[in-house]
């Protein structure tokens, strides 16, 4: 028996394709932050697919939730890498002094160009690898999302400073000053110059102070801050150079 040829309905426009992953990434916050004073975060934001994110919107959000800045994504990938797009925000610490967790939200959403919108389905029938495409045809599947996501950051705030803590490291044996050792003075951070010095304006106070560098040996002490403080730090080489390699900043 032949077969018959039942006719189909219009089958309608092809279905839209599963939404690019994103992931968000934050730095350049400085720490500590004085509390209820201006600071800035650089938000990043990078496709899975290579996707060009240019002017999509990212917002910064409080420990409740509610906004505290937001910006748009840059015009061309960060320096260095090739598909992270960021945007400086500009943000307002809290008034309290602590430690607090704030969030970043990319909503996602179409490409925000459509020569970029063709290079995404492109980017989805070749395996998320955007290939070029000047023109979107007629029949072209609707248009490629991008998924949302978010990230979690953490600062310190603390109070205004009073007073100023210079901090100079050399080396015992020799005297040379020694750059890019990594100072704290209490919650405050900073890392030595060329010239092995590095100034930190510090609340008033007793502060615990730690000087590290790779090749040395730790140093630990104490300071009372009730003016302008100076101290000179002598360091020791360490047997074993890689003696910090594990050590991680909390």
């Amino acid at each position: 028996m032949p077969a018959r040829h039942v006719p189909q309905g219009d089958p309608g426009p092809p279905p839209a394709p599963a939404p690019h992953p994103t992931s968000v990434a934050v730095w350049g916050v400085p720490s500590p932050v004085v509390a209820g004073r201006p600071f800035t975060a650089t938000v990043g934001v990078k496709c899975a697919a290579g996707c060009r994110l240019s002017g999509m919107p990212v917002v910064v959000r409080d420990a409740a939730g509610a906004p505290a800045g937001e910006g748009r994504l840059g015009e061309a990938p960060s320096p260095g890498t090739r598909a992270l797009y960021s945007s400086e925000v500009s943000l307002v610490a809290p008034d309290d002094e602590g430690v607090h967790a704030w969030t970043t939200d990319f909503a996602g959403g179409d490409c925000s160009h459509e020569v970029e919108a063709a290079r995404c389905r492109a980017g989805t029938a070749t395996g998320g690898r955007p290939e070029g495409a000047d023109a979107r045809p007629p029949d072209a599947a609707p248009e490629v999302a991008h998924a949302s996501s978010s990230a979690t950051f953490g600062f310190r705030t603390v109070g205004p400073p009073d007073h100023r803590v210079t901090v100079t490291v050399r080396e015992r044996e020799t005297e040379a000053p020694i750059a890019r050792a990594e100072v704290c003075v209490g919650p405050y951070r900073g890392a030595t110059g060329v010239d092995g010095r590095v100034a930190l304006d510090v609340a008033a106070g007793e502060h615990a102070v730690s000087v590290r560098k790779a090749g040395y040996r730790p140093h630990a002490d104490r300071v009372a801050v009730t003016t302008d403080v100076a101290l000179r730090v002598d360091a020791d080489r360490a047997p074993d150079p890689d003696l910090d390699d594990d050590h991680v900043w909390m």
